[in-house]
């Protein structure tokens, strides 16, 4: 990896959100798209050794059924503020949420603010070719969980990912875990997060894709499990356009998803 690059990772700007039955649990939906930013974010900083501060804009959206009788539709705003140097990173992000949840006897809509995310990374060790980066995660409960956007409790997330560089392509092997926080009248479970992806060069777009699973958070449901492509094109030196969709390979998460985003560095 370019020592002049910042270490970043789907574990370190991977936001946690969750309702009880799991449909506002985004985080998923940003792994892919930071298995790019192991490089293409790097370029905002490459060439010198000092960090930059950068603002991310991201949209999108979810749908499933979780593993759960009701089906959800998630449309998300995830503004970002954080700052990367060649060996950490952390940032904060405050999405707003709009979930709209249907069963056979109707639906409801509801939309707020979501859970607060602070995060940071650090690259443990690094060798020529190859890096480990770990990253801790904690979730504020800033969401109305009454409006079911949020449980009302802080998660906290510890997460790793292992890259190793085959000339132009990367191949990172992911993991972490979120310790969740239990509303009251219900115990919702703790999840392992794992996964595998490769990113590659096309020109001056940055192309990346994904397997990726975790424990469900439903009792009973078979593991979510996710693919996921997508790409991030560089505007300027200071300016990248993101793109990322995904499908669920099983019932027990979304069935399908995609986002697009900006990034800005200062």
């Amino acid at each position: 990896m370019n020592g002049d690059a910042p270490r970043l990772s789907w574990s370190s700007c991977c936001p946690v959100s969750a309702t009880r039955n799991g449909a506002a649990r985004w985080c998923a939906d940003r792994v892919a798209l930071c298995l790019a930013l192991l490089f293409a974010l790097a370029a905002g900083v490459a060439g010198g050794q000092e960090g930059r501060a950068y603002f991310e804009l991201n949209t999108g959206f979810r749908t499933g059924d979780f593993g759960t009788p009701t089906r959800s539709d998630l449309l998300y705003l995830a503004p970002t503020f954080g700052y990367a140097a060649p060996r950490y990173d952390y940032s904060v992000t405050v999405p707003y949420l709009t979930l709209t949840s249907r069963t056979a006897s109707g639906s409801t809509t509801q939309s707020g603010i979501g859970d607060t995310v602070a995060r940071g990374g650090l690259e443990l060790i690094a060798g020529t070719n190859w890096s480990l980066y770990g990253a801790l995660s904690v979730k504020l409960p800033t969401a109305d969980e009454t409006r079911g956007l949020g449980t009302g409790e802080t998660d906290v997330g510890a997460f790793a990912t292992f890259s190793r560089d085959f000339d132009s392509v990367r191949l990172s092997l992911l993991g972490g875990t979120i310790q969740t926080g239990d509303p009251p009248g219900y115990t919702l479970p703790d999840l392992w997060l794992y996964g595998i992806g490769l990113a590659s060069w096309a020109g001056a777009t940055r192309l990346y894709g994904s397997i990726e699973g975790r424990t469900a958070s439903v009792p009973g449901a078979p593991n979510p499990l996710e693919v996921y492509v997508g790409a991030m094109h560089p505007l300027s030196t200071r300016q990248w356009l993101t793109g990322t969709a995904f499908a669920g390979l099983n019932d027990s998460g979304p069935r399908y998803g995609a986002s697009v985003g900006f990034v800005h560095w200062f």
